[in-house]
């Protein structure tokens, strides 16, 4: 983890509201991992004051980086409107990540809307290593304009399949939807086992979403690893803001325990004790 100042080289709008930002001076991230995250903050003044939290996309050996976002409020609204050359405040990179691809699981990949970057990270990676036939990815958005970055994601060579809630692209409903299919395709029984290996899942996307995956899995029996979504305010576990109910713990934190955990460890835990009641995490 280290704190440095990167630049803007590319900015593109990718419509819908999504947008890519293609950054210099990262070499601190060389070695980033799908799932982690950058807290990144603008040349603006004090409004708004906090850094916001980013999913990596893509990371190279010669200091370049991509974060992919959407505008949502006045941070993203900022960066979205960034000339290339721009200064950027970076820090990472932060958090846990997804399990390494294996030629000993099919991993089953379910993002929703700007969900996609640790993932598409995922899947570039088993590419890279001859395992592209060990990862389908399911993308799921509200509409066609959710969807981004296919062309790209095609070029890994990894299984692709598309939904949309309202129908404009790929199968029309849920990703879950997507997901049991494509279960019932490879899982035999009530276990994960199947001809030429094992099935798990790693998502990233609304946390509605992540729930019903996580329950899918469980009831699956399938191995479930999930990027959670939570407000963060410092990204180092100093603030407490991004406290999650957790069965090895009452409290993880999604910055430094985080942000991807193993579903069984919190899927549908109440808190156990008040957050007043919590200290700082070891």
């Amino acid at each position: 983890m280290r704190y440095f100042e990167a630049r803007i080289v590319e900015n593109s709008s990718l419509g819908g509201g999504y947008f890519l930002l293609v950054l210099s001076g990262c070499h601190a991230l060389a070695n980033s991992q799908p799932g982690q995250f950058v807290m990144v903050r603008g040349d603006w003044d004090r409004d708004p004051l906090l850094p916001r939290a980013f999913s990596l996309l893509d990371v190279g050996a010669d200091g370049g980086a991509a974060i992919l976002a959407k505008t949502v409020g006045r941070g993203t609204a900022l960066l979205e409107r960034a000339e290339p050359g721009a200064k950027l405040s970076v820090l990472g990179p932060l958090g846990s990540h997804f399990p390494p691809p294996s030629d000993e699981f099919t991993d089953l990949l379910v993002g929703g809307g700007v969900g996609i970057p640790p993932l598409y990270m995922q899947a570039q990676i088993a590419s890279r290593r001859g395992l592209a036939h060990r990862s389908e990815i399911l993308y799921g958005g509200r509409s066609q304009h959710d969807l981004v970055l296919l062309s790209e994601m095609r070029a890994f060579g990894t299984g692709l399949f598309l939904t949309t809630d309202d129908g404009s692209s790929g199968r029309h409903g849920l990703v879950t939807a997507e997901l049991e299919a494509r279960l019932d395709s490879h899982v035999v029984g009530s276990d994960s086992s199947r001809v030429g290996g094992k099935v798990r899942i790693l998502a990233c996307g609304p946390n509605a979403m992540l729930w019903a995956v996580a329950r899918m899995a469980r009831d699956r029996r399938v191995p479930c690893f999930i990027s959670v979504e939570e407000q963060m305010a410092c990204g180092i576990g100093v603030c407490l803001g991004c406290a999650v109910p957790a069965r090895s713990r009452p409290f993880r934190y999604a910055c430094k325990d985080g942000p991807v955990f193993d579903a069984a460890d919190i899927l549908d835990v109440s808190p156990a004790l008040p957050l007043s009641a919590v200290g700082c995490p070891s």
